[in-house]
C-alpha cells in the first residue's frame, strides 16, 4: 500500500509540475482504471517467480503512467503531459541547429518553426514545422530533423535570385524561371542589396530572363558591361549599357548577333565609342546611330571636307 502511496504522490506531482489538472469527473474513473491494473500486475509479478527482484514493480509503474498518459491526453492535456515527461526524461531540445539560411531572416525560421530552446521533442510535430518553412518566400525546400536525446536540425535550401524585374514602378527580385521570389524594397535599395544581379525591364521580362542572359554570358566582355536586360513587345531584347549605349537585338539568332558584337568590341573598341545606338534587328548589316553631340562634330567635320574639297576644285 505504501508503494501504491508513493506512486500516487509522484504521479501527482508530476501531473502538477506539468500544468495537469485531472477534473472530478475523469479522477475516479482513472482511480479505477489504475486499481484494476495494479491488482492484475500484481497477480502477474506473484506468479513471474522467474523476475528479479523490483522488476514487478517497475512494470505497474510503468503501467499506470501509460494509463495516466492516456487519460491526460483523452482529457485535452495530452501535449502538457508529454512535455512534462519529456523534461523529466531528458528530452527537451538544448540545442537547434538551423542552416542554409541567407537570404531567410532569423526572425522569419524561429516564426515558422514555432519552437523554442527546452521545447519537448516528443511532441514537437515535424511535418506541421516543415510546411510551415516551406511558406516562406525564399525557402525551396527544408529538413527538420529530431536528434534525440536533445536536438532539432533544420536545414534549408533557398532559392536562387538571378535577375531584378522592374514592370512599371515595382521592383521584384526573381529567379532563373521568372517566378518572384519577394519583392524589392526601398531597404535592398539602401544597403545595395542585389546590385550584383541583372536588371530586367518590360513585360514579360522575368519569364524569357533564361532566354537571354545565359547566352549573353557567353560573351564576358558583353554581359561584363550589360546594365539592363529591356523586353520589347515580349518578342525581342535591347542591352543597355552604363554609358548609354543601346544595342537593339533580332527577335531570332540572338547568339549569332552577340557573337558579332563581341567581335566589333574586340576590334574596335565599339562599346566605348560615341555610339548612342546599334541596330542588329537585320542579318545582313548593322547600323548605328552617334550620339547627338558626337553626330554634331561629325557633321561639322563632314561640312569642313566639303568646304575644303570646293576650294581645291576651284584652284585647279
Amino acid at each position: 500500500m505504501s508503494s501504491l502511496n508513493g506512486l500516487k504522490s509522484g504521479i501527482a506531482e508530476l501531473t502538477r509540475s506539468a500544468g495537469v489538472h485531472l477534473n472530478d469527473a475523469f479522477a475516479p474513473a482513472l482511480a479505477r482504471f489504475a486499481r484494476t491494473k495494479v491488482r492484475h500486475m500484481g497477480r502477474m509479478v506473484e506468479r513471474s517467480r522467474g523476475l528479479r527482484a523490483g522488476q514487478g514493480s517497475a512494470f505497474a509503474i510503468a503501467f499506470i503512467a501509460a494509463g495516466w498518459m492516456y487519460g491526460a491526453v483523452a482529457g485535452g492535456n495530452g501535449s502538457a503531459v508529454v512535455s512534462g515527461l519529456a523534461s523529466v526524461v531528458g528530452l527537451n531540445a538544448s540545442d537547434i541547429v538551423i542552416t542554409g539560411q541567407v537570404e531567410t531572416s532569423e526572425a522569419d525560421v524561429w516564426e515558422a518553426l514555432g519552437f523554442q530552446p527546452g521545447g519537448s521533442l516528443v511532441g514537437f510535430g515535424v511535418g506541421e514545422a516543415r510546411a510551415r518553412l516551406l511558406e516562406l518566400p525564399w525557402v525551396r525546400d527544408v529538413a527538420v530533423r529530431k536528434l534525440f536525446p536533445g536536438t532539432l536540425q533544420v536545414a534549408l535550401v533557398e532559392k536562387r535570385a538571378v535577375a531584378v524585374w522592374q514592370h512599371n514602378d515595382r521592383l521584384t527580385v526573381v529567379e532563373r524561371s521568372g517566378a518572384p521570389i519577394a519583392k524589392f524594397g526601398i531597404g535592398d535599395l539602401i544597403n545595395n542589396r542585389f546590385s550584383h544581379l541583372p536588371h530586367l525591364v518590360g513585360q514579360g521580362a522575368a519569364g524569357r530572363a533564361s532566354d537571354i542572359i545565359p547566352v549573353t554570358a557567353q560573351y564576358p566582355s558583353i554581359a561584363g558591361r550589360v546594365q539592363t536586360y529591356v523586353r520589347i513587345a515580349d518578342r525581342r531584347w535591347d542591352l543597355m549599357f552604363a554609358n548609354g549605349l543601346r544595342v537593339k537585338l533580332p527577335e531570332y539568332r540572338v547568339d549569332t548577333a552577340l557573337s558579332r558584337l563581341a567581335d566589333m568590341e574586340q576590334e574596335t573598341r565599339l562599346l566605348e565609342r560615341e555610339i548612342a545606338v546599334v541596330d542588329m534587328r537585320l542579318d545582313d548589316r548593322v547600323t548605328f546611330r552617334l550620339e547627338e553631340d558626337a553626330a554634331k562634330t561629325r557633321a561639322e567635320l563632314v561640312s569642313a571636307r566639303l568646304k575644303a574639297m570646293k576650294k581645291a576644285d576651284l584652284k585647279l
